[in-house]
């Protein structure tokens, strides 16, 4: 009885080690399967990049746009709409009313108050109006157009079309 008693038992341990090799090499294959991955590039060459030509802006002939762009609140469909241009010399500030559509219909409409700053440059003083956020539905067509006043009665109107992030 005693002799089965420990065959039993060799048969029990020799099962157990063979469970203990089979686990150890599931971890050892595991971690060499997700090890991080060694780039073969060359670590030491330099990647060049084309460059990207910037408009240069042009002296200011009247009251216009240069841009119109957006910035995205993280998080939420909401954007501040931009835009920035320039005037002729004499002008102390702008009015900028922007209209976004959304659809064929306005999401928002709102008029900003912009002082000029002189830009001796370009002949003539730049201004930038920023809208408070604006509800907008991301991924639609969005259309912001922008009506323009200044101080001494110019009138000028641009407009953008923007695809919204979410």
């Amino acid at each position: 009885m005693e002799e089965e008693t420990m065959e039993n038992q060799s048969n029990n341990n020799t099962m157990y080690y063979v469970l203990g090799a089979i686990v150890l090499v599931a971890v050892i294959a595991a971690g060499y399967l997700l090890r991080p991955k060694t780039s073969t590039e060359n670590p030491t060459a330099q990647q060049v990049t084309a460059p990207v030509a910037t408009p240069t802006l042009g002296p200011i002939t009247r009251l216009g746009c240069d841009s119109q762009y957006y910035n995205p609140v993280v998080g939420f469909p909401k954007y501040y709409f931009s835009a920035s241009g320039g005037d002729v010399t004499g002008a102390a500030s702008v009015e900028c009313t922007l209209t976004v559509s959304q659809a064929g219909q306005v999401v928002g409409t709102q008029t900003v108050s912009s002082p000029l700053t002189a830009a001796p440059e370009r002949n003539g003083s730049t201004f930038k109006c920023t809208t408070p956020g604006i509800e907008a539905k991301p991924s639609i067509p969005t259309i912001v157009d922008v009506v323009l006043k200044d101080d001494q009665g110019a009138k000028a109107t641009c407009s953008a079309k923007f695809s919204l992030p979410r």
